[in-house]
């Protein structure tokens, strides 16, 4: 049992798994689901995110990208232009999206500074740095 107590995987997955629940809790009344809260932000954030791009930056595959956004896309939060199939598809929040997003956020904020508050601004600034140093490595391997 210890290389799966002890395996950086499992256990990232696992605490991942519980957090986004409390996230869950804190935000879905608002109609969104914590990981579509990324993407909502991102794309009100920067306007003319590419599909591929976007994904790119949230760390996705394209595919779960897809997934995540179809429910986004009919309920009117997000509006794609484009052909796709090889063609660039661009992705806007509609204004319906700005303000599901500034209902959620409240619950959002919430969230974010009991997890912080758990862990100390300190120790998560250091957990931040580390998991992306990780993914920089990992990524070109």
């Amino acid at each position: 049992m210890s290389s799966v107590e002890n395996c950086a995987c499992f256990n990232v997955r696992r605490v991942a798994r519980v957090i986004t629940q409390f996230f869950d809790a804190k935000v879905r009344c608002h109609g969104i689901r914590p990981t579509q809260t990324p993407i909502l932000g991102a794309l009100q954030a920067k306007d003319g995110w590419g599909m591929a791009e976007l994904s790119e930056w949230l760390g996705m595959e394209r595919t779960t990208l897809v997934r995540n956004l179809r429910p986004l896309q009919r309920d009117g939060l997000v509006r794609a232009n484009g052909s796709g199939r090889g063609g660039r598809v661009e992705l806007e929040i509609t204004q319906k999206g700005r303000t599901a997003l500034a209902k959620a956020l409240p619950g959002w904020r919430s969230a974010q500074n009991k997890v912080v508050a758990i862990l100390g601004e300190e120790r998560w600034s250091a957990i931040i740095s580390d998991l992306e140093q990780v993914a920089v490595k990992l990524k070109d391997q």
